[in-house]
């Protein structure tokens, strides 16, 4: 690999660095999904000083063209992110809906006792110049 390409795949990787500290400092991203994407920015920072030996672990393999591996390995990861997604998003969709009808339930109680009381007003006898609790 040439060395401008090099130096151009740690310059990028880097500022994708930068850019995840800062959506972490300025809470846009969860500490938990930010310890992922900074090991994936630190991995890729190193790519660069490293292809010889990835190269030469891939052959080993039996791999004849390392990109087709790296490609290989970018779409299981990209898979496995979006089924962690797919899991939290069910999850927190799941927990919505369950409280949405704790909530109509928890307003139906309320409508019930409401007109509950206002019977029990309705029943006592009042005095002269008092006026209805409310």
């Amino acid at each position: 690999m040439d060395i401008k390409v090099r130096i151009a795949i740690f310059v990028m990787s880097f500022l994708w660095l930068l850019v995840i500290l800062r959506s972490v400092k300025r809470r846009q991203l969860w500490e938990r999904y930010a310890i992922f994407w900074v090991c994936l920015a630190f991995g890729i920072l190193f790519v660069p000083l490293l292809v010889d030996i990835f190269d030469y672990v891939v052959y080993q393999v039996g791999v004849e063209d390392p990109p087709n591996f790296f490609f290989l390995v970018a779409i299981l990861g990209i898979l496995l992110i979006l089924f962690q997604s797919s899991v939290e998003i069910t999850t927190v969709a799941r927990q919505s809906r369950d409280a949405v009808q704790e909530l109509a339930i928890l307003e139906e109680r309320v409508q019930r006792l409401e007109k509950a009381r206002g019977k029990e007003t309705e029943l006592t006898p009042q005095k002269k110049g008092d006026s209805p609790a409310q």
